[in-house]
């Protein structure tokens, strides 16, 4: 299916739980495998419609929608944007996106250079834990031109024998109130939402439950983000807890008249997560693929 098709042979896609995953990383950012390599993985894990959405950078698309042609798998253009809401940092995923969008392209250049300076601040700091030239390394290991995230750390750490898995290297070095962790400088939330309005896209919560915040933190976020102009909210998928919390959110997502979305926020297989696992959408809520914004690339 060309961009821009119609996509109503698609609308019962949502029936079946391993078709659709709307949250997924490459090594354009944090991800594990290349672009080419992710798309060829979740068709062979049964989803049937894929959209990268790597952080703040849109540079995989390409790459991906070129694979999709090329095996059969239907590729949705994406990105996730980080913003600043009360101090607290949210990811925003942009769906269905003009990659092409000057605004977007202008956004894509400033958060690039503020994920370096940022990336460049917490090496720094892990050297003075004894991680000699730990920013350095962690480039080494990503994909030429990727942008440097915690995540991107967290891997370099595994590797040196910091912590056994990423999670722990995590939790102990890089997270919040931890020694090598760094203020994120990101832009306000309404910034974010009206640039992937800009590029044709649709503005996406992600994960909601996953920031620590308090119930009446959640639906304050929520009224905020459609305040801005935001349209769906991530429904199930991405570690969100308990299976219930997916018809919580749905509820919220009527009530603010948000469409939902699901997606796994893939970056590498755990025992916990995969692409394309548990993503199925209470039927109370309307699809995000309902919306007639949304495209296929392929």
């Amino acid at each position: 299916m060309e961009s821009g098709e119609n996509n109503s042979g698609l609308d019962d896609v949502h029936l079946w739980p391993m078709r659709y995953d709307l949250h997924s990383h490459s090594k354009a950012s944090d991800g594990h495998y290349t672009p080419a390599e992710l798309v060829a993985l979740a068709k062979k894990k049964g989803v049937e419609v894929l959209a990268l959405t790597d952080h703040d950078t849109s540079a995989g698309v390409a790459e991906a929608v070129a694979t999709g042609k090329s095996i059969g798998m239907h590729v949705v253009a994406g990105i996730e944007l980080s913003c600043l809401w009360h101090r607290n940092q949210i990811h925003i995923v942009g769906l269905s996106i003009d990659p092409a969008s000057p605004e977007l392209r202008d956004l894509e250049k400033s958060q690039a250079e503020k994920r370096d300076i940022r990336a460049r601040e917490i090496g720094l700091r892990l050297e003075k834990h004894g991680f000699k030239d730990a920013y350095e390394k962690t480039k080494a290991m990503a994909a030429p031109g990727a942008s440097i995230t915690r995540g991107n750390y967290s891997r370099y750490l595994v590797s040196v024998g910091a912590g056994a898995t990423e999670e722990s290297c995590f939790s102990r070095y890089l997270g919040e109130g931890k020694p090598a962790y760094v203020e994120p400088n990101w832009p306000d939330m309404d910034t974010i939402v009206k640039t992937i309005l800009a590029a044709g896209g649709i503005p996406v919560l992600a994960h909601p439950c996953r920031y620590g915040l308090k119930n009446k933190w959640i639906l304050r976020l929520v009224k905020d983000f459609r305040s801005c102009g935001g349209e769906a909210i991530e429904v199930t998928g991405a570690v969100q807890g308990s299976s219930s919390e997916k018809f919580i959110l749905t509820e919220i997502a009527n009530k603010h008249e948000l469409l939902c979305s699901c997606g796994s926020d893939f970056h590498h297989e755990k025992p916990s997560l995969d692409l394309g696992t548990d993503l199925s959408i209470p039927e109370a809520g309307k699809p995000v693929w309902k919306s007639p914004k949304f495209r296929l690339e392929c």
